[in-house]
């Protein structure tokens, strides 16, 4: 089995921990190879679903599609869309 099915059998065991090291091992943003980076892209979706927003957080500073995905999550959760690079909500008081 190689890394990518065994990425995969992990994210289906919700093994997290074991997916995102796999996954990330072959994640690069902005790379010139397109699987290293939509690797990137599911590294950053399996921190969402692991529940692992400051690692996302941290990522979000320098990296728009980390804060694409931390956006989202917050949205998911009700959270809002305020984060790093975001601005803050307005509450509409002077």
């Amino acid at each position: 089995m190689n890394w990518y099915e065994q990425a995969r059998a992990a994210e289906q065991r919700q093994d997290w921990d074991a997916a995102i090291a796999l996954v990330s091992a072959h994640a690069e943003c902005f790379s010139a190879d397109f699987h290293r980076h939509d690797n990137h892209l599911w590294h950053l979706d399996l921190l969402a679903r692991a529940g692992r927003i400051a690692e996302l957080a941290e990522l979000a500073l320098a990296d728009r599609h980390a804060r694409r995905r931390l956006n989202r999550v917050s949205s998911e959760r009700g959270v809002g869309e305020s984060g790093p690079g975001s601005p803050a909500p307005s509450t509409g008081a002077p």
